[in-house]
């Protein structure tokens, strides 16, 4: 049992408090219409009170869909490690109860060369955690497949999109893990320091840009060539390397 290590601190600790939370983000959140199957999706991770209004927007969608499994990939903020980190909970636990892991998936990954991570990355894991009490409430029946994304290069890339590609049905979608530009002193990370919410703004627009183009070389570029912290960045570019060729992306929801 992977047992909570957020709550009461960066979300509700106690059961009915967290779950009215939650249903209150989600009636407040007002995401496009998204028409067709969801493939997956992109969501912060930052405290609730923080970022909650964005994952809300974007769990929404999910809600009253035929979804059996969530792939939920985050990066790895504790452990520096090669490929890809399986996690070897049986449940995921949060004030709103318990969340099964998906077990075969869980098991064909592990046995894989790229997917030989720490089996207990997952465990101090905020990347993951803030995801599950949206997943428990949109998706109560569904099971989750925890990942935790060490350091990947472009080729494995490929490689780990394609493995994980080949265990998803009609009935998988991919949930990614990750905040945007962490700027500031205590990030080392001052690209500018004029005009700091315009900067800030056009920034993120060029990331979201080649994100919505389905371009993970364009993605990868553009990270490497401005620095921005997107602690997410791996997984993101993961993701792209998985997108089916007809999809189509949408930004639901920017603050």
């Amino acid at each position: 049992m992977r047992k909570s290590t957020l709550a009461g601190s960066w979300y509700p600790g106690e059961k009915n408090t967290l779950s009215q939370l939650i249903e209150d983000l989600l009636i407040q959140s007002d995401p496009p219409d998204i028409q067709g199957n969801i493939f997956g999706l992109i969501a912060p991770h930052a405290g609730i009170q923080f970022s909650g209004r964005a994952a809300a927007c974007a769990y929404r969608l999910l809600q009253g869909r035929d979804i059996k499994c969530v792939i939920l990939i985050g990066p790895s903020h504790y452990q520096g490690f090669r490929g890809l980190a399986v996690s070897g909970a049986d449940a995921y636990e949060t004030p709103l109860g318990r969340m099964r892991v998906d077990q075969k998936s869980a098991g064909t990954l592990a046995a894989l060369p790229l997917f030989q991570g720490p089996c207990d990355a997952d465990l101090p894991e905020h990347s993951l955690e803030m995801h599950v009490p949206f997943l428990q409430t949109v998706l109560p029946d569904c099971d989750l497949l925890p990942l935790v994304a060490g350091h990947v290069s472009a080729d494995d890339c490929m490689s780990v999109a394609r493995e994980l590609k080949g265990i998803m049905n009609d009935r998988t979608i991919v949930a990614v893990s990750s905040d945007f530009t962490h700027y500031g002193e205590r990030f080392g990370y001052v690209p500018f320091q004029d005009n700091i919410r315009e900067n800030l703004h056009a920034l993120d627009s060029t990331s979201i840009d080649c994100i919505l183009k389905k371009d993970p070389g364009a993605f990868a570029k553009h990270v490497a060539e401005t620095g921005t912290t997107i602690c997410g960045s791996i997984p993101i570019e993961l993701f792209l390397n998985m997108l089916p060729r007809e999809s189509h992306g949408a930004l639901v929801d920017y603050y």
